[in-house]
């Protein structure tokens, strides 16, 4: 939220913007960080989130693990839980 200076407040809004399956660019305008991250994770697909004064760019969502496997294949161990790269 934004004070104008004649005092009106002026709601930040935020677009999500994405390209489509055959490359054309597209968005959204929505009007807060939670729906379009709510959006940008219904796309689950690459996306740029601009407002606010920020860009957020990437991919939304939580990845999974499923019987010890994530979802790039590796093995899921406690090594993996623990390490943290420097």
């Amino acid at each position: 939220m934004t004070i104008a200076p004649n005092g009106a407040i002026i709601l930040s809004m935020y677009k999500v913007e994405w390209k489509d399956t055959a490359g054309r660019g597209c968005e959204e305008e929505v009007k807060d960080l939670s729906l379009a991250l709510a959006r940008a994770t219904e796309l689950g697909i690459p996306v740029t989130i601009n407002g606010g004064g920020m860009v957020i760019v990437g991919t939304f969502g939580a990845d999974s693990v499923s019987n010890g496997i994530l979802p790039n294949g590796e093995k899921y161990t406690w090594y993996k839980r623990r390490y943290v790269k420097k």
